[in-house]
């Protein structure tokens, strides 16, 4: 997690700068994120247990109302059930931990439901992609333990991500601000515990982030002030 906090932390700078730089531009502010993400998955079936996510994020500003964020995101999310007793087990080594690594990119239109010049409340749906890894307690790579699920089932490290949030952000006259994000992440699988047929497999696995960002703002010049 270390290595994947200095990335985004050099990525979101040098978007920043580079941003900054430019006389006209879309580009509202830019943050960097620190939080939480809890699961719930067949292991731990109510979030109780906090694993950590990091961000970087650019804002867009179309108009007064719609804004476009895009989101890069890693972060870490364990589940653990010692008493896993699904049915017979005799034939399986099905796992009761889990620890889900994931990165994911994704767009997110949002909608203001309150919004003054320094500070806003809205809400966003999101579009993107997810990069995810399970290990058991050994740091073995579950995916590839085929006995650990029914037989014929295999899964994908790749999944589609439709995060649905609930933000808020408030400026400082320096145009340096914090930004409050809590909601679901709904990636479209149900392998984030490596567990879907020996659980339920109805129901996706998710997880609900809670985050802190710091964000500056950029001005935006306008181009009928140079004529």
């Amino acid at each position: 997690m270390r290595k994947q906090a200095g990335i985004l932390t050099f990525l979101i700078f040098s978007l920043a700068f580079s941003v900054s730089g430019q006389d006209s531009t879309f580009t509202k502010f830019a943050g960097i994120s620190f939080g939480s993400s809890i699961p719930k998955t067949d292991l731990e079936p109510t979030y109780k247990k906090p694993g950590v996510q990091l961000s970087a994020f650019l804002q867009f500003t179309p108009n007064r109302w719609l804004n476009v964020g895009l989101w890069f995101s890693a972060g870490e999310a364990q589940s653990e059930n010692r008493e896993v007793r699904f049915f017979d087990q005799s034939e399986f080594q099905i796992n009761d931990f889990a620890r889900a690594n994931y990165q994911s990119l994704h767009v997110e239109p949002s909608f203001h439901l309150l919004k003054k010049s320094n500070y806003s409340i809205y809400m966003a749906q999101g579009f993107g992609f997810m990069r995810y890894a399970v290990y058991d307690r050994d740091n073995s790579n579950l995916a590839s333990q085929l006995d650990s699920r029914s037989q014929g089932e295999e899964y994908s490290n790749f999944a589609v991500l439709l995060p649905t949030t609930l933000n808020a952000y408030y400026f400082l006259p320096n145009d340096f601000g914090l930004h409050l994000r809590t909601g679901f992440l709904n990636p479209q699988t149900d392998y984030l515990d490596n567990i879907s047929n020996f659980g339920n497999p109805e129901n996706n696995d998710n997880l609900f982030i809670l985050q802190l960002s710091i964000l500056k703002r950029f001005s935006i010049k306008d181009p009928d002030d140079e004529k």
